[in-house]
């Protein structure tokens, strides 16, 4: 049986996508759910506006190409609670969405790992936990799927990392992917799926993943105990694979279930707004964590990783005419 579904979602500068997506989870039909709310953002005008939309202030704020899903907004105030970050583990809180102001960004693995270790101190051994990008939104029905789901993987669920198909937000008829898979030559990863027709015979259980996407991923309580909580060491990308390696290595795996009706705003939040491409800082983050993945799980193929960086990956920042990179990332090749 599963006691309480938790649910993490971390915003950092984007609470018009966190508003939809939590519209989206609040119209489930679904009991003992808890919505922990991690906020990351660069300035205080994130957490004015969530906390503004939990009293029932920005209906008008709720903009969405799902209707259907996410309109009309859900009835108001939400039960909530508005805290700091030092204030979370001192004591057990029963509302239905907690929101977590964070001391300082450190990154989208040490966010989920707040939520996380409020989690492990308070939560229960029949507990999971589905770590939800914050620029997805979820069908009616899917926590309930999700649930059953669950429901048949009772057993050995210490050391599963458990991920879900994802949809096309701005193409919902398309698949996004359904897993990953890592080249250890190149340290580059790839989505199974991806383009797929939604109305195709999928069969989740016949892709061989490596790992499961980051934006839809589901633990059991006793995950955190055998496998550990998130490694802080990439800032952002690669975590996903690291949770995944490191539970492959304690005799675990990765499965994804099947459950389609979660749609995802893919790559919005590392995009340039202006020019919707990579920043720079993006882009070395990537890299950076690309080698370190190598470095920590595949050493006999950290050379291959590195000379493909130093090949592949700078030619085609010259052919993009990202001249000043170049030198960053020769730098970040012999220095990680």
């Amino acid at each position: 049986m599963i006691n309480k579904l938790y649910i993490i979602l971390v915003n950092h500068n984007g609470y018009l996508d966190t508003i939809e997506c939590l519209e989206s989870i609040f119209k489930q039909n679904a009991e003992n759910i808890k919505v922990l709310l991690i906020d990351n953002s660069t300035s205080a005008v994130d957490l004015y506006e969530l906390v503004e939309w939990s009293n029932g202030n920005r209906n008008d704020y709720v903009n969405t190409d799902f209707p259907s899903i996410v309109l009309p907004p859900v009835f108001k105030p939400i039960d909530y609670v508005s805290i700091n970050e030092s204030d979370l583990l001192k004591k057990e809180y029963s509302n239905d969405l907690v929101i977590v102001e964070t001391k300082k960004n450190k990154g989208f693995a040490a966010a989920n790992n707040i939520a996380l270790r409020y989690i492990e101190k308070f939560g229960r051994s029949d507990d999971f936990i589905w770590l939800l990008n914050n620029d997805t939104i979820i069908e009616s029905d899917t926590i309930n799927r999700l649930k059953t789901e669950l429901k048949k993987e009772t057993r050995g669920n210490d050391k599963v990392l458990f991920g879900t198909p994802l949809l096309e937000y701005y193409d919902p008829k398309k698949i996004q992917a359904i897993g990953g898979r890592y080249n250890k030559l190149t340290g580059i990863t790839s989505h199974l799926g991806e383009k797929m027709p939604v109305n195709s015979d999928i069969v989740t259980g016949s892709f061989s993943v490596d790992y499961p996407i980051g934006a839809s991923m589901i633990i059991s309580h006793s995950y955190l105990k055998k496998v550990g909580l998130m490694n802080e060491e990439y800032f952002l990308f690669y975590e996903e694979i690291d949770w995944a390696e490191r539970a492959k290595i304690e005799g675990g795996k990765v499965q994804i279930l099947d459950v389609l009706g979660i749609y995802h705003k893919h790559g919005k939040s590392t995009l340039s707004i202006k020019k919707k491409k990579k920043t720079d800082f993006i882009d070395l983050t990537s890299l950076r964590s690309r080698i370190l993945f190598s470095k920590r799980y595949y050493k006999n193929y950290l050379w291959s990783v590195r000379l493909f960086i130093l090949t592949v990956t700078i030619l085609k920042r010259l052919i993009s005419g990202n001249f000043n990179r170049i030198p960053k990332i020769i730098k970040l090749v012999f220095t990680t």
